[in-house]
């Protein structure tokens, strides 16, 4: 288990409990990393992610936390369990209970799974 790499997720993490998850995005996760939702959709960019959660976040009224329930770190992998709570934009509450599965090289994110609970 790398150091180096429980610091990186650790980063990470801090940044998706701030809300900063765009931040997240640009300074730890590679140009072609590929992002796949539960359902199996997919987007092959940190661009395209970047403009899709730009749009999900412009909908919201509020994020109003994430709470980071567990975390591990392995060779090149790392995994974090969260619940995340949201107002959208028509003032209905929203929880998601997620798990993010992400890979990694060269310190960057290059394979980030969402896997719903």
């Amino acid at each position: 288990m790398s150091n180096d790499l429980m610091s990186l997720e650790a980063a990470v993490n801090d940044l998706t409990k701030k809300g900063t998850i765009l931040d997240s995005i640009e300074q730890f996760y590679a140009d072609n990393c590929t992002f796949t939702e539960s359902d199996g959709s997919s987007r092959q960019s940190k661009t395209e992610q970047t403009t899709h959660l730009a749009g999900f976040f412009g909908s919201l009224t509020s994020f109003d936390g994430a709470t980071l329930h567990g975390q591990a770190v392995g060779d090149n992998f790392s995994a974090s369990e969260w619940t995340f709570n949201m107002t959208g934009g028509d003032g209905e509450k929203i929880q998601w209970n997620e798990v993010l599965v992400r890979t990694w090289e060269n310190g960057k994110v290059v394979t980030e799974q969402y896997y719903m609970k």
